[in-house]
């Protein structure tokens, strides 16, 4: 029920010291309240109080959702489903085949799903059902929390991208690989904490963010993950057999390139700060780093196309060269595109940070 307009009621002293002020009686008819029924009280982030029957609350209870399929259902759609229900905040997902028994394809794919999605677990398992039972501790995972575990996963990716390059241990790409899609699994529970706070203003609070933030908090591990989907693909292309001699392309230049992959790093690790802090300068220097980072690559391009057409005029061997060129070009969009995902993450950041600062900025002094 919504009232035309707003009552005003004054605040009553009852004994010493309680104050008391009384509910609407239209609203209290509409819910079904008598003496002696119990009240939810809940404070908003802006002080201001939202009231329901506690019975109301109270049966929200478990969420679940059922998925029906048959033998001649999509595994993609099946799969889009249990994501899309974890994604949704569901506690309970339920798949059941209607034509007798789930098919081995389809086992294979709800295993595969249940083990990317943290604190997702079967609970049931029969020839016709399978149940899976979504376990996951608000408390333990603030937003600074979960931003802080996938930044790390990407800067420990990246050292394993620098290190393959620079000393020949190529097997390390292989960690990449791993780390991206632990990168995923908390991408998928960050995404249905964020969903569940819009509606849930105390599982907001356990997150530490202000509601009306979460898109901003979204677009931040949206961007990280894309990142470590970046990274996943240039150790793809190095790990290619079929690239065999790109990592001694690369190092045609090797300073600049390191000088490169040095400086993202150490943008990640500002960065890292910046989720921790949410200091609106030191967030702008980011920001500032992040353009000194895109002249290094062009930089290091530059130089990788002169030494190319060097070889090219020294060998004569045009096709090779231009072969080589296009797996340098993928290399250096793949670094590129993790430096604009760094920087849409912090400029979300920047987002936040403002609105955190309050009323008064105070930039007077800053240049840069």
């Amino acid at each position: 029920m919504v009232l035309d307009l707003p009552e005003v009621r004054r605040i009553q002293k009852f004994g010493k010291s309680t104050l008391m002020v009384s509910l609407p009686a239209s609203w209290v008819k509409a819910m079904g309240l008598v003496s002696g029924d119990s009240i939810s009280i809940e404070v908003m982030e802006d002080g201001t109080l939202r009231l329901a029957p506690l019975q109301l609350v109270q049966r929200k209870g478990e969420k679940r959702l059922r998925v029906k399929v048959s033998r001649g259902s999509s595994e993609a759609l099946l799969t889009r489903s249990i994501i899309a229900g974890y994604l949704l905040g569901v506690d309970v997902i339920t798949i059941d085949a209607m034509d007798g028994v789930l098919t081995e394809t389809h086992l294979k794919n709800i295993r595969n799903v249940v083990k990317d999605l943290l604190g997702a677990e079967i609970i049931e398992n029969t020839p016709s059902r399978i149940s899976i039972q979504v376990l996951v501790d608000p408390s333990k995972y603030s937003a600074t929390n979960l931003l802080n575990r996938v930044i790390n996963l990407v800067r420990f990716m990246l050292q394993h991208i620098q290190t393959a390059l620079l000393d020949r241990k190529i097997y390390l790409l292989s960690e990449v690989q791993e780390m991206e899609k632990e990168v995923d699994r908390l991408h998928a529970l960050a995404v249905r904490q964020f969903l569940q706070a819009q509606n849930d203003r105390s599982l907001a609070k356990h997150l530490g963010i202000k509601s009306s933030l979460i898109p901003e908090y979204r677009g931040i591990i949206k961007a990280l993950e894309e990142a470590a989907d970046a990274l996943s693909n240039l150790a793809q292309i190095l790990s290619d057999e079929r690239n065999q001699d790109i990592i001694d392309v690369l190092r045609l230049n090797v300073d600049i390139l390191k000088e490169c992959l040095d400086y993202i790093l150490m943008v990640i690790d500002r960065l890292d700060k910046v989720f921790k802090t949410l200091d609106p300068y030191i967030t702008n220097g980011v920001l500032n780093m992040i353009s000194e980072y895109y002249i290094l690559i062009r930089k290091y391009d530059e130089m990788m196309f002169k030494s190319l057409k060097a070889i090219e005029a020294t060998t004569g061997k045009e096709m090779s060269v231009d072969k080589k060129y296009l797996h340098l070009r993928e290399f250096i969009d793949k670094l590129i595109e993790v430096g604009r995902m760094m920087e849409s993450a912090a400029e979300s950041a920047f987002d936040i940070s403002i609105d955190k600062t309050g009323e008064i900025l105070d930039i007077s002094r800053i240049f840069l």
